[in-house]
């Protein structure tokens, strides 16, 4: 054994003098090439679906997940600490996540910020100190809300007492708090950049102007415009221009105009039919509407009744959007929220349950192009 040992440790020294000699005769390079870096994207998909996950089961560590929303694949994450909601902005570039966080991970001392993401290669880039008041709740579309020129971004509080904290971006700072009394969410009025509305308790809306420093500079309130104890309306709505289109619980569709001096009624239309609605045919879910390309998408349950408003989707409804008629019908996948893409060739449905994307593609007869699995808790659709 020791014979060999010695053996190989002679050759070895061989193979090195050889090596040497080589090096030194210049018959062999003495450098290896010297190795380029370069920098690639970390998202190169380019329709993206974002879709907050609560992480319910451990609520502080929510995420942000980046979903290429033509293949399905995951392209990245963002952590959103404690219930952060989330946005885009205008142009699709960065990313806006108000959230909290706490010193000792769920306990300590309670710091909440905007925080602001390159959404190409999800660096973090910047944040903006708010007001410990913002609203910890499920993620909803319009609990965070922008302006149409991208300027102020508005965050929704509740303590419970509830308010809106305004946030300049241009100026990258906290200007003003707004109280909103028994009124909810926040819709972005898209011709006045200046105008927000709010869905209040009492069945009416407001309307807010924002003056150049960010405070109200005046409110309106409208007529009652909806019934809050017999149809209640689902806080989501979809906007064509200043109108926005809300579904009720009971199964109608009411739309409000948020163009004037004050909010008035635009429409109400019935989803269902007389015998539909004997069945119980209602909206469910978080995210019970979409709109895209001209076509208004419902998830609807069958059997519903006071309370079953969170039902997921047995089958989605699609309607004309400019005559409110129902043109067809497809699988509900489970759905407690839907989407689609800009341009309205796809339709994102989560189904909550199997913590999943369903991705389909609208464009003519619809077909599921993929299925994949996304976080935890999956309850909302912001797409690029």
């Amino acid at each position: 054994m020791r014979f060999h040992d010695r053996a190989i440790g002679a050759g070895c020294v061989g193979v090195a003098l050889a090596l040497v000699a080589a090096f030194g005769s210049g018959t062999a390079s003495a450098q290896l090439p010297v190795e380029q870096l370069t920098n690639k994207p970390a998202v190169t998909a380019k329709n993206r679906v974002y879709i907050p996950d609560i992480a319910i089961m451990h609520i502080a560590d929510g995420k942000l997940h980046v979903i290429d929303g033509d293949t399905g694949n995951y392209e990245g994450v963002i952590g959103s600490g404690f219930t952060g909601q989330a946005k885009l902005s205008k142009d699709g570039s960065e990313v806006y996540i108000s959230t909290t966080y706490y010193d000792r991970g769920q306990r300590g001392n309670r710091v909440d910020i905007v925080e602001v993401w390159d959404s190409t290669t999800l660096h973090f880039k910047y944040e903006i100190p708010i007001s410990d008041k913002r609203a910890m709740a499920l993620n909803y579309k319009y609990l965070l809300s922008l302006s149409s020129d991208g300027r102020w971004l508005i965050v929704q509080n509740a303590t419970p007492a509830t308010s809106v904290t305004v946030v300049d971006l241009a100026k990258k700072t906290s200007v003003a708090e707004i109280a909103m009394p028994g009124c909810w969410a926040v819709y972005p009025v898209p011709s006045q950049p200046n105008k927000f509305g709010s869905l209040c308790g009492d069945g009416t809306a407001q309307i807010v102007t924002l003056a150049d420093d960010g405070s109200a500079a005046g409110r309106t309130v409208s007529d009652v415009l909806f019934d809050p104890e017999k149809d209640a309306l689902f806080i989501q709505g979809e906007p064509t221009g200043d109108t926005y289109h809300f579904v009720s619980f009971t199964g109608n569709l009411v739309s409000i105009d948020f163009s004037g001096d004050k909010a008035k009624a635009a429409g109400k239309t019935s989803l269902v039919t007389a015998d539909e609605r004997k069945k119980g045919w209602r909206p469910g879910g978080y995210q019970p509407v979409a709109l895209g390309a001209g076509k208004l998408y419902v998830a609807m349950h069958a059997g519903g009744s006071e309370g079953s408003h969170k039902t997921p989707a047995k089958e989605i409804w699609i309607y004309d959007a400019a005559s409110k008629k129902r043109i067809g019908k497809m699988p509900g996948h489970g759905a407690t929220a839907i989407g689609t893409s800009s341009d309205g060739t796809k339709l994102y449905a989560i189904d909550a349950e199997k913590a999943s994307l369903v991705i389909t593609d609208v464009s003519k007869k619809p077909k599921v192009k993929a299925t994949v699995q996304v976080g935890e808790f999956p309850s909302q659709i912001e797409a690029n």
